[in-house]
């Protein structure tokens, strides 16, 4: 009797308990889902501004890329330029010494023409004194020597006209010889001056669009740095509002901040589902166990009021913090307290130092975030994975 009377007393109070949190928190409507939504469009405009500078980083990248074919490409423009230059001063220079040796030619020509007539002239005479009348014999005397020489020395300046004219011959052949080497040079010289006037122009047509296409980057990174701007300027305004939904929300008691780790280590034992260690059933695990010495100082993963600091069953000792009406934390298997219940904490406060106390394998921090309903008041506990950085 005794007893069913002590159990309908610890049910009576586990229903007024209930019915105070109901009364609590039926009243508070969710006011930070205008947070999330800040949140979320923050969240936006960080993404589209690591974008933004990604896309700048590459764009100047680019820049850095096309400037050095820019400068290669003029650098070949300038070579070629100087040795379009030495070929025209070739091809000038061949084309001088060719009109001389053209000079030269007609020269040769006019002297062999010369020589022909000479030689003409040199035939007839001699054709003409080939015949020696009697009346030349009679005045002569006896002198037919006389018109011998004569006719040896005709003979002779035929032969040497002959001979002028043959050497002027040679001559000819050899100018005109060497004129068409030197037209040949100067063929080769305007072949390379039109095949670098070609890789000049291919070049130049290249540089040209490389040029454009370094405008238009230009023009693309002063726009993307103009979007920066504007983005960094949201950025702070969103961030200024969500400070000021946040202080709202504090003032209401309504935690709006974000969780830090209460102590650094492995994590020995996930959220959910386990096969517990000790009682070896299968069971709910509300939280998750980190791996760290006894003595590690245990901070306050959020700021708020401290609500029990004591002894509990499985748990060992524990703090609990609430922060505000929407989330609480705890921290088990503590070695001491640093804090009392009624304390306000600030996030990263020292409040306790590890160990293994209540029901546990070893060193660590069992830690847990209960996450609120305002509506009903339940607290259900969370994977803190999900709010830990």
């Amino acid at each position: 009797m005794l007893s069913k009377l002590h159990t309908r007393g610890f049910k009576f109070r586990i229903l007024s308990l209930m019915l105070i949190i109901v009364f609590l928190f039926v009243h508070i409507s969710p006011v930070y889902s205008d947070l999330e939504e800040e949140e979320k469009k923050l969240a936006q405009y960080k993404a589209q501004l690591q974008e933004i500078k990604k896309n700048i980083k590459n764009v100047e990248q680019a820049q850095k890329e096309i400037s050095i074919l820019i400068n290669n490409m003029t650098s070949e423009i300038s070579s070629l330029e100087t040795q379009i230059k030495i070929t025209q001063g070739k091809i000038e220079e061949l084309t001088v010494e060719i009109g001389k040796k053209e000079e030269e030619i007609k020269a040769k020509e006019n002297i062999i023409h010369l020589r022909e007539a000479e030689l003409n002239d040199a035939i007839n005479l001699s054709y003409q004194l080939s015949y020696v009348s009697p009346v030349e014999l009679f005045y002569e005397g006896s002198a037919p020597e006389v018109v011998y020489k004569r006719l040896t020395y005709i003979s002779y300046i035929s032969s040497y006209t002959e001979k002028l004219m043959k050497d002027a011959q040679n001559d000819l052949r050899q100018l005109e010889q060497y004129k068409l080497e030197l037209s040949n040079s100067k063929g080769k010289q305007e072949a390379i001056l039109g095949e670098k006037r070609q890789q000049e122009n291919i070049l130049k047509e290249e540089l040209d669009m490389k040029n454009r296409l370094l405008a238009t980057l230009k023009e693309k990174k002063t726009y993307l740095l103009y979007k920066q701007s504007e983005l960094e300027e949201e950025i702070k305004k969103e961030e200024a509002l969500i400070q000021r939904i946040i202080e709202e929300q504090r003032k209401k008691g309504i935690y709006a901040g974000t969780f830090i780790w209460p102590v650094k280590g492995p994590i020995t034992s996930p959220f959910g589902m386990r096969f517990h260690p000790i009682l070896h059933v299968w069971r709910m695990h509300d939280g998750i166990d980190i791996g760290v010495p006894t003595g590690t100082p245990v901070k306050a993963a959020a700021s708020g009021t401290v609500t029990a600091a004591k002894w509990l069953t499985g748990y060992g000792n524990v703090v609990i913090i609430s922060h505000g009406q929407n989330f609480s934390t705890l921290y088990a298997h503590l070695k001491s307290f640093l804090v009392k219940e009624g304390e306000e904490v600030e996030q990263g406060q020292v409040i306790a130092y590890s160990d293994n106390t209540g029901w546990s394998t070893g060193p660590h921090l069992h830690f847990s975030i209960y996450k609120i309903d305002p509506l009903t008041g339940h607290a259900e506990a969370v994977n803190p994975l999900d709010y830990l950085p």
